[in-house]
Formats: structure tokens, sequence, C-alpha cells
């Protein structure tokens, strides 16, 4: 019989080798809804809402050098795409409540809505999103100051038997509804007719400042604008911006369609993308735990195999001892070498993940659409497009009018992008 003490050395490097490790899967998540409206809300109670570009999250030394971001799971290529995608996918949410006027996604220098709204992406992965929204109505007011919202993804949008679009990151979207509902909700009706009319005035303004910009008055300490007074309903200038301003808004919806024309062609590789880096994220935990586990053990091992005593009184522990010192080192050198080819493996995952993201740009081809008679390329220039078709209105305007308008819009409080955003 082996003696007591041997087993009290080569039990415990046997169970060394032999332990594992345990993954725990995630449950699904609660769906949330956004709230809808019971009633309908009379017209002129209705804001329509501007929502920007996402700026996509991506710090110019990443867009230098790719492979800084994708250490850091942030994917240029990705990011492009996803801060169009994003208030796209908003949107949807948005007007699906029957809360808003027109609700529009634009570029950034757009400044002509009741309320606009800006995101940035903080986070973006198949396992979790989190995003930072600002929304600012036409006077000034804040709504939401950089709040951020964040969520896991629900993996039941990732199965192969999906019934259901629902996208995994749904109830991130439905949380920026709510915000943004329930800040309309704390203005009264007299103030949500402020908003409007000052909407307008500063567009007219844009365009004829001698004529309009005495309607207006700012706040020197909070930028908040009012409306001092309202020009007469038939005024002549009046009625040429307001025909200036419809053909705005059909640029505006060329626009807003083109990102959502581009949302749609991406809508099926991206599901794919989110579903592969989910996978390969999971993946890549679990085999660095692993790794971490069957190299912390296998040390373990050889170590205990070391540790093993050499005076047994029997040639029977002898024998033991022996068979226990040399398995414990052979498996524990065989648990160091799985864990360091796990770790590759762990890389190789990783560099499939850019090697999707890399292609996963060309899926999102530009669109060519014609407006007023003018075809527009509307791809990462789409900003330079809308400051363009500015100009072209500030132009008409002239020509209809003999006045000199402002300078149009340059741009300058777009929201810094990776090129390639617009």
């Amino acid at each position: 019989m082996i003696h007591h003490r041997c087993w009290r050395w080569i039990l415990p490097a046997i169970v060394l080798v032999s332990s594992g490790c345990v993954v725990h899967e995630t449950r699904p998540l609660p769906q949330l809804q956004a709230t809808q409206a019971t009633a309908s809300i009379a017209p002129e109670q209705l804001l329509d809402l501007g929502l920007h570009v996402f700026h996509p999250g991506v710090a110019p030394e990443i867009v230098e050098n790719p492979e800084l971001g994708e250490q850091q799971r942030i994917f240029v290529e990705i990011r492009r795409a996803e801060a169009r995608y994003l208030p796209t996918h908003l949107r949807g949410v948005l007007e699906g409540t029957g809360h808003w006027g027109a609700t529009r996604v634009v570029p950034a220098s757009v400044q002509s809505f009741d309320v606009t709204v800006d995101g940035r992406i903080l986070e973006s992965t198949g396992t979790a999103l989190r995003i930072a929204v600002t929304a600012v109505d036409a006077t000034g007011r804040v709504w939401l100051d950089g709040q951020e919202f964040q969520g896991l993804a629900d993996t039941r949008a990732y199965r192969p038997d999906r019934v259901s679009v629902r996208d995994p990151f749904e109830n991130v979207y439905v949380a920026v509804a709510e915000a943004l509902l329930a800040a309309r909700n704390r203005l009264t009706p007299a103030e949500i007719a402020e908003v409007r009319r000052v909407a307008e005035l500063r567009f007219a303004a844009d365009f004829a400042p001698v004529a309009f910009s005495q309607y207006l008055a700012r706040e020197p300490k909070t930028g908040r604008y009012h409306a001092t007074r309202l020009p007469a309903a038939d005024d002549p200038l009046l009625r040429r911006i307001g025909q200036i301003r419809e053909r705005d808004y059909g640029m505006v919806d060329a626009v807003s369609e083109h990102y959502a024309s581009f949302s749609e062609q991406i809508a099926a590789p991206y599901l794919d993308w989110r579903r592969y880096t989910y996978d390969e994220i999971v993946a890549e935990e679990k085999l660095k735990a692993q790794a971490r586990n069957r190299i912390g053990l296998g040390a373990a091992a050889v170590l205990g195999a070391i540790l093993i005593p050499d005076s047994c009184s029997s040639d029977t522990c002898a024998r033991a001892t022996d068979a226990a010192r040399y398995g414990a080192a052979a498996g524990g050198v065989a648990a160091v070498v799985s864990g360091l080819r796990k770790r590759g493996e762990a890389k190789i995952h990783t560099e499939s993940i850019r090697e999707i993201s890399s292609g996963f740009d060309a899926a999102a081809a530009p669109l060519v659409i014609d407006v007023e008679g003018r075809t527009l390329r509307l791809t990462g220039t789409a900003e330079e497009q809308y400051a363009e078709w500015r100009r072209l209105l500030h132009e008409l305007y002239r020509e209809e009018t003999g006045l000199v308008p402002s300078a149009p819009a340059s741009g300058g409080e777009a929201q810094a992008a990776v090129p390639g955003t617009g």
C-alpha cells in the first residue's frame, strides 16, 4: 500500500492537472419599448428633430494608426459606418412614437431644426454599446448635456433562427427616446411654440440679418434666444424666406434619405459583424481565461512534481512517487503549452475581426442623388455638399430679392469627425 505521505503530494498534483473552468452564459435582456403617443398631437406642438451624424469617437492617433485602435476594439472603418447607422436607427425609434414632427439625420452643420441631437460613440462592439448624447433646442435650452446611454447586446438578435428584426441594442435607443420625451414634456405649450418661432426666425436671420435680426434677442450670460416680436404675416421677405426654407427641407430630406439608404444597405453585414465580434469577444475572453488557468495550473503541477519527496518507506511508494512526479511534470508542461497555444488562437480571432472590419467599409457603397437638377455624390463629403447647397440658397435669395444675405454656414460648428463620416 502506498504510504499516506506520498498521497499528500500526489493527490494535489493530480487535482491541479485535471482542474478546469466554468463559463456562464448571460440571460436574454428585457425588451424595452418606447412610449407611444396615445392621442394625436396638434401640429403646432410638434417639434422637428435634427439628428446629426454621430461623432465616431476615434482619436486622431488611431486614425493614423488603426492597429492601435484595434487593440482597444476600435475599428476605424466600422466607426465611420456606425456614425451614420446609429442616428438613423434612432430616427426610426423616435418616428415610431408619434411624439415628434419631422425627424431627420443630417450633417452636423445643419442647425435649422427645432431640436438638434448630437451623439458620440464611446464604445461599440458586438457585446456592448455606449454613447453620449447632447440635445439643444433652437432657443439654446439644453435638453441633454452629454448624457451617457449604454447597454449590453440582446443575444436573441444574433440567433440564426430569430424571427424579430429587433436591433441587439434596441434598449439603448429606447432609453435615448425616453430621455428626449421627458425633456419635451417638461416644456409648456407656450415654450414649445416659442422654440418653433425662434427656429424660424434664426433661419430667416441667417439669410437676411438686417431684416430679421431685429426680431431676435440673445441673452449674453446664458446664450439663450427669444423672439422680441414677430414680423407681419404678409411680409414679402418672410414669404420668400419661407419658400427658400421649403427648398432647404427638400435637400435635408434627400440627405436624410441618403443616410437611410446607406443604413439599409449595411444592415445585414453590420448585424453579421456584430454577431461575429460578439462570438469572437466571448471566445477570446474564454480562451484567455482558460490560458491563464492552464498556465497557472500547469506551473503548479510542475512545482508539485518537484516538491514530491524522494524518500519513501517502500518500493511501491517509490514507484508511485516517480510516476506522480513525471506525470505531473508532463501534464504541467502540456497545460502550459496548451495555454500558450490558446493565447495564439485568441490572437487569430482578433486578426479575423480586423479583416472583417477592413472589408466592411466596402459594403457600404456611396449613393448618387439628384437634387434641384444637380447630381450630388453624398459619401464622406455630405457635410461639404450641404455647405455648397446653402451657398446656392444664399445666391438664390440674393437673385430673388436683390439683398445681400449673410455668409452661408461653413460648418464651423460641426463636430470633428473621422474623414469619411459625413
